[in-house]
């Protein structure tokens, strides 16, 4: 008997932790017209997600354009300014991960996680941000970043991974493409290993609703 119940469970919690991952909001800038510029203390939405145009190295704007430098179709290119993206505009909260795509070619970039500044230790280099923590006002944040040199300057990704509110990245030769914010699964299995029936607990009548769906065929 106890070996039959130490395989359910087991049986359980597989179940729990092969839940579907959170959902993710992805900004390929398509839905923004070629050619729109946005200038500081502007504001405007791209795929639910509200984003904000704040100065950085000179009084400029962020453009739409298709370079095909940091990804394919449209992209961003922040010339001189920086844009900030708040995660939480799209009603899922805060996001516990996110990333860009980007190319650079020069001039200083800057990034900013929950307000808080990212350092660049070659002013814009990202590559060696690569395996770095750095604190937020909502806690630390790790930074994981491939870089290859190409054409002109870096194509690379940045992954940013922690509690994330608000992302800004700005730069002078910057492009960004597919910014995309994760969040939590928001159902109970993603707190409570073995809840089969999302009960909020993990007891015999998580053992019942898997022997009682034995074998079910799932849509």
């Amino acid at each position: 008997m106890q070996r039959i119940t130490s395989s359910v469970l087991t049986f359980s919690v597989t179940l729990a932790t092969a839940a579907t991952a959170g959902p993710t909001v992805c900004l390929d800038f398509q839905d923004l017209a070629v050619g729109a510029t946005y200038n500081i203390g502007d504001t405007f939405s791209t795929n639910g997600i509200n984003a904000e145009v704040f100065p950085h190295a000179g009084d400029a704007q962020a453009k739409i354009e298709v370079y095909g430098l940091a990804g394919t179709g449209h992209e961003m290119y922040p010339n001189n300014v920086a844009v900030e993206f708040d995660a939480t505009s799209s009603g899922l909260g805060h996001a516990v991960r996110a990333k860009f795509d980007y190319w650079e070619g020069g001039g200083i970039n800057v990034m900013e996680v929950n307000g808080s500044v990212i350092s660049f230790p070659n002013f814009f280099d990202f590559g060696p941000l690569n395996g770095s923590t750095w604190p937020s006002a909502l806690g630390n944040v790790t930074l994981n970043v491939t870089e290859s040199p190409t054409t002109g300057g870096f194509l690379g990704t940045v992954e940013i991974v922690g509690d994330i509110k608000s992302l800004r990245v700005g730069g002078q030769e910057l492009v960004i493409d597919n910014v995309c914010f994760e969040y939590p699964e928001t159902n109970n299995a993603q707190c409570c290993e073995g809840d089969s029936n999302q009960d909020g607990q993990v007891n015999f009548q998580d053992l019942i609703s898997v022997i009682s769906n034995w074998g079910s065929q799932c849509p």
